[in-house]
């Protein structure tokens, strides 16, 4: 009996998602490919099934043990934020990136529990993710807080209630985003901790919503007035910063 009714549960979540099915993926706005042999940027990319691990170069956990599990959002090749996680990598995070089915985060939301039993010898866990990525992170780490040291929404909210966590939560989306519902966003304010209490928000000025990964325009989104990689430097520098990453590598822009 319960068999069936998880089944007829599926059925009618696969229902009500049907429509999306027939609307094709933003893929990347870059050749992958090209970009993973780029070997000058002191990250080290490892491909799997269904993720991507992206580390410095000289990742240990004595040097670094703070892991970001990174959920895309909707409709979204996982690719597309690659320039983010390697941003991220090069401030000293060991983040993973998850491929999710048919590229929407609902049909996969526990996949962070097999990489957190995987690589156990990461110490701090922070659960992250853009968009439907984002409050798929927060549904996952609403049930698993002691887990996690804190949550990265990117143009996310919360409907799950954590509010009265010891989660640190991080909010970051941009000024132009024309994606996000701002009214939704405030009105879950109240499942995350207050300010000063765990949340920190924060608005990039200029930014959008497609600009946290690299796929080009989205559909009702405003015109960014910063280019994507800068979007993502401010993302990633904002992040480090409020997690505490150590810097492991330099990144392009600072060689310069």
């Amino acid at each position: 009996m319960k068999r069936f009714l998880h089944a007829a549960l599926f059925l009618a979540v696969f229902l009500c998602f049907l429509p999306f099915f027939s609307c094709k993926s933003y893929p990347p706005s870059f050749e992958v490919s090209n970009f993973l042999n780029l070997r000058s940027d002191g990250v080290k990319y490892i491909e799997g099934n269904s993720y991507f691990i992206i580390l410095p170069d000289n990742f240990s956990p004595d040097s670094s043990d703070t892991g970001i599990i990174f959920y895309p959002g909707g409709l979204v090749e996982y690719q597309a934020y690659l320039p983010l996680m390697k941003k991220l990598a090069q401030k000293g995070a060991f983040c993973i990136l998850v491929k999710m089915p048919f590229d929407f985060a609902f049909f996969d939301f526990n996949a962070a529990g097999r990489f957190i039993k995987q690589y156990p010898e990461v110490k701090h866990w922070y659960m992250a993710g853009h968009s439907l990525g984002g409050a798929m992170a927060a549904s996952y780490i609403s049930r698993h807080e002691k887990k996690f040291d804190g949550l990265i929404l990117l143009a996310a909210y919360s409907t799950h209630n954590i509010s009265a966590s010891e989660l640190k939560v991080i909010s970051i989306y941009g000024s132009n985003d024309g994606v996000l519902n701002k009214e939704r966003y405030q009105k879950y304010k109240k499942n995350l901790p207050a300010s000063g209490k765990g949340f920190t928000e924060f608005i990039i000025q200029g930014g959008n919503h497609a600009s946290f990964a690299s796929y080009g325009a989205q559909k009702d989104d405003y015109m960014a007035e910063i280019s994507c990689e800068e979007q993502q430097e401010i993302t990633a520098a904002k992040i480090a910063t409020w997690a505490g990453l150590q810097p492991q590598v330099q990144s392009q822009e600072d060689l310069q």
